[in-house]
This record gives structure tokens, sequence and C-alpha cells, in this order.
């Protein structure tokens, strides 16, 4: 039963776990618009550290990478291209990207993200877009971590904990 289903996104995930929400939610309204049957949506969603951005670097994304060990210059200099060669224009870049799109009907989201991470303002954005839309947002904030610092956690404390919050 989907009142029983959370979904879980990891990153890129995260963005995808976002897209999928809003796809059904999207979906449920296209379904009840037209009088066809009613489709039912997910829980909720646990989103750990969410890329869900895909236009040009700005803000933690392109500042953070002297404080992040995971999303460092590299990544930003293979996967920012490749992004822009996959989705185009700009206009196609914003259009993918989760952050943009509508929260409205979404259901409750538990968001996960280090404030010294390279995700963490367009996280922010998310959560506060999704907020503005009157979704349910539980937000985790730890310091001092790196992208994706959750799945550190037999060797991390904040991590365990991080674990624990998303729980």
């Amino acid at each position: 039963e989907p009142k029983n289903i959370k979904v879980l996104g990891i990153s890129s995930g995260g963005g995808l776990a976002v897209c999928l929400l809003q796809s059904l939610v999207e979906s449920l309204k296209t379904k009840k618009d037209t009088g066809g049957e009613n489709l039912k949506i997910p829980a909720g969603a646990v989103l750990m550290c969410p890329f869900v951005d895909y236009t040009d670097p700005k803000g933690t994304f392109k500042e953070y990478h002297k404080h992040d060990l995971i999303v460092n210059t590299s990544v930003t200099e293979m996967g920012v291209p490749y992004l822009k060669i996959k989705l185009g224009s700009e206009e196609n870049q914003r259009k993918s990207s989760p952050v943009y799109g509508s929260f409205e009907g979404l259901p409750p989201l538990c968001v996960v993200i280090s404030e010294h991470e390279c995700m963490y303002d367009q996280v922010i954005m998310l959560v506060n877009n999704a907020r503005q839309a009157n979704v349910d947002c539980t937000v985790g904030v730890w310091k001092y971590m790196c992208h994706v610092f959750p799945m550190f956690s037999p060797f991390i404390p904040e991590a365990q904990q991080s674990w624990e919050f998303m729980c």
C-alpha cells in the first residue's frame, strides 16, 4: 500500500525522488481532472543531501569544494558539463531541476544536510519551496560534514545521529 511506502533518495537520487513525487502528484491531478481512477502516492520521502538544482553552479555548490570531501572540484568539472550536454538550454536545466518544480500536494519530506557541504544552499531552497507549498518538511542540519555524510555512520557519530533522525 502506498501509505506504507517512503521513498529514500541519496544525493542525485534525492533529486530523482523529488521528481518522482512531483510527477506522481501531477499524474494524480490529471487523472482526477479526467475522471480516471485515483492514483496513490507514497506516504513521504527521506532525502539525504539531495542534489536538486541542475542549473549553473552557484552559492555553496560553487564555493564549498574546500570543505566538501565528496563533491570536490573534479566532480563539478565532469558533472556540470555532462548535465549541460544532457539537458541543453538553461530553460531545460531549470525545468529539469526539482527545486524549481511544484511542491503542491507532495507528501511529507525528511531532509538531512550539512551546512558545510556543496548542496546546502539548494537544499535550503528546496525546503523553503516545500514549506511555502504547505508540505510538512522536517530538516536535520549538521555542521562540518561532507556530502552524503550519513553513509559514514559506522565511523562518524554525527552520521549515526543523522540515520537515527531519518528513521
